[in-house]
């Protein structure tokens, strides 16, 4: 087991993870779905884009839809840097190190970077947006979950240890870690640039593909709050898992699935990791804590269902470890 250094002087400079770009068959749905039910607002739309925001967010845009006719999927993963300079010098740095960079015009956003990972992730790198006013304060338009900001992805891909070793010579740090308990293989890693647990998490699966992507709410409230809002909008279905607690990160969180199937997770109270001298905290791949210090394990589709990236083709992981599942927990206590 390696556990790569984060890069403390990085060619360029990542701040944060800041949105996705995904697919959707029916935007009005995607459009009630997010706006009413979730309580993002929509900055943008016409007949072939949809573009949502959360209530704290300067940005244009933290979530894009582009409508299609096929399943959805994911277009990119997007993140921001922190100068134009330092989209420059990535260009650079990606065409040195063997990955075709280019530059592509994108609405509501700067100069902006396209590039695949070395998993075959496409990631798109921007240093600015088009800003409006933040909602933090208007409390008359704040509903469903109130979320305040766009905070992470998870993303399975078959080599873990390619993507911790990649993204901290960019800089991520590690804050959390699974491990086998036999081997010490690392099954997951929870990344972050900005000050909190996690910017992308990667995890041992069928990938790449999309897992989720999260948005942090401002209370505990709002968790509940958000699965009444659902069930009173008749869509009470769509909820794949909790609400519950993560053992790692301790956020309080519920996950649903969107018209198209993506996965979206509500969360609050994670923690700060700033501090140069904090360790990154290692759990057990057989500690059950770790994926709920309590509620109802996750069904095996939320396991092994996720959104493919467009044009990517999934390997099968290196490391397969059988999870915990809902059904396995049933069958088990019967």
């Amino acid at each position: 087991m390696t556990l790569y250094p984060a890069n403390p002087e990085p060619s360029f400079n990542i701040t944060r993870a800041s949105h996705v770009v995904l697919t959707s068959q029916d935007l009005e749905a995607t459009r009630y779905f997010y706006e009413t039910a979730i309580g993002l607002e929509v900055t943008y739309q016409d007949s072939e884009t949809l573009y949502l925001r959360a209530l704290e967010e300067t940005s244009h845009h933290s979530l894009v839809f582009q409508k299609s006719n096929s399943p959805g999927v994911c277009k990119r993963m997007g993140y921001r840097m922190y100068t134009e300079k330092d989209l420059s010098i990535a260009h650079d740095f990606f065409n040195a190190h063997g990955l075709t960079a280019t530059f592509e015009d994108q609405a509501f956003q700067g100069r902006t970077l396209h590039v695949n990972d070395p998993l075959g992730v496409p990631l798109e790198f921007c240093a600015e947006m088009d800003q409006k006013p933040s909602l933090m304060q208007t409390f008359h338009e704040h509903h469903g979950a109130s979320p305040a900001s766009f905070d992470h992805v998870q993303i399975a891909t078959h080599d873990v240890d390619t993507a911790l070793k990649w993204y901290s010579e960019l800089g991520f740090r590690l804050t959390e870690y699974t491990a086998d308990d036999n081997t010490d293989e690392v099954w997951g890693i929870w990344l972050k640039r900005k000050n909190n647990t996690q910017d992308v998490v990667f995890s041992a699966g069928l990938g790449p593909r999309l897992h989720h992507f999260a948005y942090n709410v401002p209370e505990v409230a709002n968790i509940i709050h958000v699965a009444d809002v659902m069930s009173s909008l008749g869509l009470a279905h769509t909820m794949d898992r909790g609400p519950g607690r993560h053992g790692i990160a301790n956020a309080m969180f519920v996950y649903f699935r969107d018209p198209d199937g993506h996965r979206v997770e509500l969360f609050t109270s994670h923690y700060q990791f700033i501090d140069s001298d904090l360790v990154p905290k290692r759990w057990s791949l057989t500690d059950t804590s770790r994926s709920q210090l309590w509620g109802l394990p996750a069904t095996e589709r939320w396991f092994y269902e996720a959104t493919d990236f467009e044009d990517a083709i999934p390997k099968k992981p290196l490391l397969d470890a059988k999870p915990v599942t809902l059904e396995a927990f049933l069958e088990k206590k019967n």
